[in-house]
């Protein structure tokens, strides 16, 4: 099993993707502290460090031949979801640590409901358009809030422009949920485009 395991996070190319995700965390963090006096940090740049974190979780969602996954010899969606979920805990370890520190990226509550929402919308994407436009999901939904999440009155209306919703928010709690669940389901089966081999050899 450690064998598998080991080959399985080389050939996703896992530990360079980790290692950006909290190096992105923690160039935001460091840079907060440098320049401000204040402890909690912005919250528009709160979700774009999120955002940067799960990034580098895209390009680990493909192998370098996605033929090998559709042989029956492993039971590959229980793996494919393990594989989101585990990512999204990952970037959740660096960002919820930083409420023991003079630099801090908000509460638990939100900061895991956006790390959900947002790995959910990359698992979606990858699922329904492929590893080259999965991106643009997550990065146009992420930017449509932060230009009119302000906008958006109690209600259903916080649903939709979750990512700046206080904890308390049931709504916004509820379309996290929604999105993790839809997105993990969804690329478990991959329902969407296949990377082909050629593609993935570009990428590298």
């Amino acid at each position: 099993m450690m064998r598998w395991l080991t080959l399985y996070a080389r050939s996703r190319r896992l530990p360079l993707a980790i290692l950006l995700s909290v190096a992105a965390v923690a160039l935001t963090w460091a840079g907060w502290g440098l320049f401000t006096d204040r402890r909690e940090i912005n919250q528009s740049l709160a979700v774009l460090t999120v955002l940067l974190a799960l990034a580098p979780l895209i390009p680990t969602m493909a192998g370098d031949d996605d033929s090998l996954e559709s042989g029956v010899a492993l039971n590959w969606p229980p793996r494919r979801a393990l594989h989101v979920l585990a990512f999204a805990a990952v970037v959740s370890v660096p960002l919820l640590a930083s409420a023991a520190t003079g630099a801090w990226f908000g509460p638990a509550g939100v900061l895991l409901r956006d790390v959900a929402a947002l790995a959910g919308l990359i698992a979606l994407g990858v699922a329904l358009f492929g590893i080259r436009l999965s991106w643009q999901l997550p990065v146009c939904w992420t930017v449509l809030q932060m230009l009119f999440g302000n906008l958006a009155e109690p209600g259903w209306r916080e649903a939709p422009f979750l990512l700046f919703q206080p904890a308390s928010s049931k709504p916004a709690a509820a379309a996290a949920i929604a999105l993790i669940v839809a997105g993990v389901l969804a690329y478990a089966w991959r329902v969407g485009p296949r990377t082909a081999p050629a593609e993935v050899a570009f990428g590298q």
